[in-house]
């Protein structure tokens, strides 16, 4: 099974000092978030091709971006219900690619030369892409009162690197930093920006899996 996605994703980065301030803040914006689901961690395996064309496209600040990772929710050590996701971002407007990949179910995610094999195998692409990292966080949901607008906050970011990324000047865990995250139609984005002015943040992009490469993230104190 094969799904696609169209949708803005913006996000903002806090120091994890105010992480019951963000809750507040989004719980009392004018878009009247609710909880939309329970709390869950979400863990990751993120792909590149042997020169990092992923990252490197990330932090020169290109444009047209893609990275493929595969995702799962609950025990980050057993994979359950996996899935591929392709995402490929243009500014703030992203597609992303949902694919199923059932052979990989309760797989440990240590066995990484099965995993490899399997997802070039389903993907089929031009270049091979080699598992690089991990990341783990807990995340919690969010919707709008009329359902339209998704938000999450992301808290408890960790991640193991897989190859040597010394050149790319690394740091290994973002225990320091939580997440806002908007994701919603990209017909909406002026209603958004128009119900968001009561949240005086400053919007930064930010990606879990760039940052990865980055040595000091920035915070929003």
């Amino acid at each position: 099974m094969i799904n696609k996605i169209k949708r803005f994703e913006r996000k903002w980065i806090f120091n994890s000092n105010n992480y019951l301030i963000l809750i507040n803040a989004v719980i009392r914006s004018n878009l009247f978030f609710r909880n939309q689901y329970p709390q869950r961690k979400v863990n990751s395996i993120y792909f590149d091709t042997n020169n990092y064309t992923s990252i490197l496209q990330n932090l020169d600040g290109i444009s047209g971006k893609k990275k493929i990772r595969i995702r799962w929710y609950g025990d980050e050590k057993i994979m359950t219900d996996p899935a591929i996701e392709i995402k490929s971002k243009n500014g703030f407007e992203t597609k992303k690619e949902i694919i199923e990949i059932k052979e990989l179910n309760n797989i440990q995610p240590f066995n990484l030369d099965m995993i490899n094999e399997k997802l070039n195998a389903r993907l089929d692409l031009k270049k091979l892409v080699l598992p690089i990292l991990t990341t783990n966080y807990d995340r919690q949901y969010f919707v709008s009162f009329d359902g339209k607008i998704r938000a999450t906050v992301d808290y408890n970011l960790k991640s193991n690197f897989l190859k040597n990324l010394s050149q790319i000047n690394i740091i290994k865990n973002f225990k320091k930093i939580c997440i806002l995250e908007l994701k919603y139609p990209t017909s909406l984005d002026k209603y958004v920006r128009q119900n968001l002015k009561d949240i005086s943040l400053r919007l930064t992009k930010n990606s879990k899996f760039v940052n990865s490469a980055m040595e000091k993230p920035k915070f929003i104190e």
